[in-house]
């Protein structure tokens, strides 16, 4: 099936899905996320000195719910797929490319996504790993 088109007189995000049923949408939520969604270790992985483990931190634990983290301040995500990427199933499905969430509320995890956003727009000479350990 192809993307549904979601511009100018299009149906809404809604509207397909009413069409599709669950079923379907189901469907479209795994052939994506194996696709775009699943990780394979690369030398990108082992840069910087991680010779032994991946540097994208996977595989990822299998975690069964959603839960706060109240020793970390941290929200963990479910996981049931080790070398799945964490995403978004309707940005997944609607806008056809891999992402990956995090819940960030403060603390290291906000620094170390500041730094790398702010590394990854300019393109820096100093690298993100090399200012957090100015931190």
């Amino acid at each position: 099936m192809p993307p549904p088109v979601l511009s100018g007189d299009a149906k809404t995000a809604n509207e397909i899905l009413d069409e599709w049923g669950t079923n379907v949408f189901a469907t479209e939520i795994k052939k994506c996320g194996e696709v775009l969604q699943r990780h394979q270790c690369r030398a990108v992985c082992h840069k910087y000195g991680n010779d032994k483990q991946c540097r994208f931190l996977f595989p990822h634990e299998i975690v069964e719910a959603s839960h706060f983290d109240p020793d970390n301040n941290a929200i963990i995500f479910v996981c049931r797929d080790s070398m799945v990427n964490y995403f978004n199933p309707y940005l997944l499905v609607f806008c056809r490319h891999n992402h990956d969430l995090k819940c960030i509320l403060s603390g290291k995890g906000a620094k170390a996504a500041m730094f790398y956003i702010s590394d990854y727009i300019t393109k820096m000479d100093v690298k993100t790993y090399e200012m957090l350990s100015l931190l």
